[in-house]
């Protein structure tokens, strides 16, 4: 018969982890628009901005993942992001609100390639890697379903 198939649930959360501030982009681009002094346009750049800074950290670091290791940078990009998006969430001072979301894309980057290049190494990378989609689509619908009833504030989606 068939062996049982184990899906690695801890690079799935890792990897739910990187991918959902870029399914919630919308969310905070219009929150960025609603309740700080920023124009749509400006918004959108602030939005750009952390998408940059995730794929600018896939690039650094896809090739290096297997030399330094796993643990190490998961776990610097899981604190960048929390301390970005904690920070951006915190503040209504755009430079600061701006910065954390560059600090933050760049730590959820992180996370992100970590747990693609770690799930490309499975054995069956494509159970993992659907499994690692539902599991940022869920959550990011949650999240979706959650948020405007909690208010208008900026920070929402960034500290979600």
């Amino acid at each position: 018969m068939f062996a049982p198939r184990s899906i690695p649930w801890p690079l799935v959360a890792l990897f739910t982890a990187g991918y959902l501030p870029p399914y919630l982009l919308p969310t905070t681009v219009g929150r960025l628009d609603t309740s700080l002094p920023l124009s749509t346009t400006q918004a959108g750049a602030v939005g750009s901005a952390l998408l940059l800074s995730s794929a600018t950290a896939g690039f650094l670091l896809a090739s290096r993942i297997q030399r330094l290791g796993a643990r190490t940078p998961a776990r610097f990009g899981l604190a960048l992001a929390v301390l970005g998006y904690g920070a951006a969430a915190l503040t209504t001072a755009v430079p600061a609100v701006v910065a954390g979301a560059i600090v933050g894309g760049f730590g959820s980057g992180t996370a992100m390639t970590v747990a693609a290049a770690r799930i490309a190494a499975e054995r069956d990378p494509h159970r993992a890697s659907t499994a690692g989609l539902l599991s940022v689509s869920a959550l990011a619908g949650a999240v979706y379903l959650t948020v405007p009833h909690l208010g208008r504030a900026h920070g929402l989606p960034l500290a979600a």
